[in-house]
């Protein structure tokens, strides 16, 4: 297990700190990119921690249409909301790359946040971070346009890059789509109007900002 949690996540150190018992308990699964790993409406009684890899959280309507809740990366955990009273999952978990994760059956996890404070406290405090994100995400959508939402989520990944001296970065328009519960074309459209005003360059997959600075100004422009 110290072998494959060598990075510097919390809850990768709470799993490595716990009793020797409650390590052993837990098992390693691997998944390629595009598997399912939890369907909707199916109970698994498991807790989960991503090793390595991201996965999309999402729902599919009745009628086809995709809305990505989020995107869990590693050192995030799923699960938990639903494995204390067996729930049916509301979302589905798909595989974006190449997944490692670890999962601990019902009956130890619950023996192991009875007996390990820490863990406890951090499930409170991520939880409510969640909680906190998604109510924020939820009146943005609500209450925002969507070339705000866009501008915002544009210059967030922005601000997030890796290599700060760089400004390309990719994004998917599918991953658009499903973020805003929108038609691409709509997506397409406001994307478009970025360009022309020469505030981003787009191509097939590629978003390059080239004036963040506008953009910024544009996201506020929209912000009422």
């Amino acid at each position: 297990m110290k072998e494959i949690l060598n990075k510097d996540y919390p809850i990768f150190k709470l799993i490595l700190n716990s009793h020797s018992d409650t390590l052993e308990k837990w098992e390693v699964l691997k998944y390629e990119q595009g598997s399912i790993i939890c369907k909707f409406n199916d109970v698994y009684e498991y807790f989960y921690v991503i090793v390595s890899g991201s996965v999309n959280v999402y729902h599919t309507s009745e009628k086809g249409k995709t809305y990505s809740q989020s995107i869990y990366k590693e050192g995030s955990y799923f699960g938990e909301l639903e494995i204390f009273e067996s729930l049916p999952y509301i979302c589905e978990i798909k595989s974006i790359t190449d997944v490692t994760l670890i999962r601990m059956k019902k009956s130890d996890f619950i023996e192991w946040i009875e007996k390990d404070n820490n863990i406890t406290l951090y499930l409170l405090k991520s939880l409510c971070k969640i909680s906190y994100d998604l109510s924020k995400k939820a009146i943005e959508d609500t209450l925002y346009s969507l070339k705000f939402r866009i501008c915002d989520y544009l210059i967030t990944a922005y601000e997030k890059r890796e290599k700060k001296k760089l400004n390309n970065f990719y994004v998917s328009k599918n991953q658009l789509s499903e973020q805003f519960v929108v038609t691409k074309r709509s997506i397409n459209r406001i994307l478009k109007e970025l360009s022309d005003k020469g505030y981003i360059n787009v191509d097939r997959y590629k978003i390059q900002i080239i004036d963040i600075d506008s953009l910024i100004y544009e996201r506020e422009e929209q912000r009422f």
